[in-house]
């Protein structure tokens, strides 16, 4: 795939047939239909290393650089992917083909995690939709529908020896319980938000993976799910709703040693902001960097907080007169016995890329910062009614069931 992604749109299916496509999601999707939300992971005596890597956002060229530099899974090795696979790059058809090829050949040393991104919302606004359909024409619908099943199954977090938890976005509230004689609530509308209670592990164990889009005015059932892929750290104290997003909550330094503590965790580490999403919340909240490819947000008598990106140079395209801020990339390498000091490696991007154009308006694209998903399950409806194209749910002939 690596050589196809320098000779254009038509080449990479010529060297993986959409019917080959077809056999490894629905393949791959059946093994993580089987994970449950909450992955707990405790490395055997031979597996010594687990390496965490963040967003790649549709890099191919770069997730192959990243193998390069820190090898490749093994029986020996862990690797864990923490989401965003696909939008803003172009071959993130590639970086989901090569990350699933590995997880069916190594189900127990590849894990791959749920992000905001892996949903039909995002990916009709950010062109991994409109890159299905142009790599693979008429089987393109299929191949679609495929990939947001596969989305849909994937695991929320991971718990590495009990000390680190490995999630997209950030912290979560629980839904309520249950009200003896009080039909349950079904959306997010039907309660008092401000009675809601920070989640627990507990609760995470129990919720779903959230559907086609987890949108917590779509289901109550999918609050968590929601939460956790689209919330964000912040250095003030309290959690409250998410302003800059319309979706999940911010959270700050005394809600993270509050979960730490009742949990029994050391560490924390969360995606989610590339450069640009944090360069706009770095001068009004004072939201440290990510131009390294990782940062430490929260630092508690408990632990700690980071976000760890790795798409390096990103987002690979860029409006005009934009501009562009040449971030490196990070992994994290957690290893034995104590897994929750991590070591931090970095790296710059692959450049010059091959050729290619965006699959999105960059124009019209705004930062994920600034995304307006007040409702998800109200934006996709609003469009049902337009191309077919235009709403991905409806090409792909699915429910946003959880």
């Amino acid at each position: 795939m690596l050589d196809a992604s320098w000779k254009g749109v038509g080449a990479l299916s010529q060297v993986v047939p959409a019917k080959l496509v077809t056999q490894i999601l629905t393949k791959v999707s059946n093994i993580l239909d089987a994970e449950p939300t909450l992955l707990e992971v405790q490395p055997s005596v031979s597996q010594q290393r687990v390496t965490v890597v963040g967003d790649t956002h549709g890099q191919y060229i770069d997730l192959c650089r990243l193998f390069d530099l820190f090898g490749q899974p093994s029986a020996e090795r862990i690797f864990m992917f923490n989401g965003d696979y696909v939008d803003r790059g172009a071959w993130g058809v590639e970086t989901l083909l090569l990350l699933a090829a590995w997880k069916w050949a190594l189900p127990r040393n590849v894990y791959l995690l749920r992000g905001n991104h892996e949903g039909a919302y995002c990916t009709k606004h950010y062109g991994f939709f409109a890159e299905v359909m142009a790599k693979y024409g008429a089987a393109g619908k299929t191949i679609y529908k495929n990939m947001l099943r596969l989305f849909s199954h994937l695991p929320l977090a991971a718990l590495v020896e009990a000390k680190v938890l490995i999630l997209h976005g950030g912290l979560f509230r629980a839904p309520p319980a249950k009200t003896k004689g009080q039909p349950r609530p079904r959306c997010i509308q039907d309660i008092d938000e401000e009675s809601l209670e920070l989640g627990t592990l507990d609760d995470l164990r129990a919720a779903g993976k959230g559907g086609v889009d987890p949108d917590p005015d779509h289901s109550l059932a999918q609050l968590i799910a929601s939460d956790l892929v689209w919330s964000d750290p912040s250095p003030t104290a309290g959690m409250g709703h998410n302003m800059l997003r319309g979706v999940g909550q911010v959270f700050g330094p005394d809600v993270t040693e509050r979960f730490l503590s009742q949990n029994g965790l050391r560490l924390i580490i969360r995606s989610h902001e590339g450069p640009d999403a944090r360069h706009k919340r770095a001068t009004e909240q004072k939201m440290p960097s990510v131009g390294s490819g990782y940062s430490v947000d929260h630092e508690t008598p408990s632990g700690k907080l980071v976000t760890l990106f790795s798409a390096p140079d990103y987002p690979q395209f860029a409006a005009e007169g934009e501009e562009r801020y040449h971030n490196r990339a990070a992994v994290l390498h957690l290893s034995a016995p104590d897994y929750a000091t991590p070591a931090v490696e970095s790296f710059e991007a692959v450049l010059p890329r091959p050729e290619a154009a965006p699959y999105y308006d960059t124009a019209g694209g705004a930062a994920d910062s600034e995304e307006s998903t007040e409702s998800m399950g109200r934006q996709l409806e609003h469009h049902s009614s337009d191309t077919e194209q235009a709403s991905p749910v409806a090409a792909a002939g699915i429910s946003n069931k959880d």
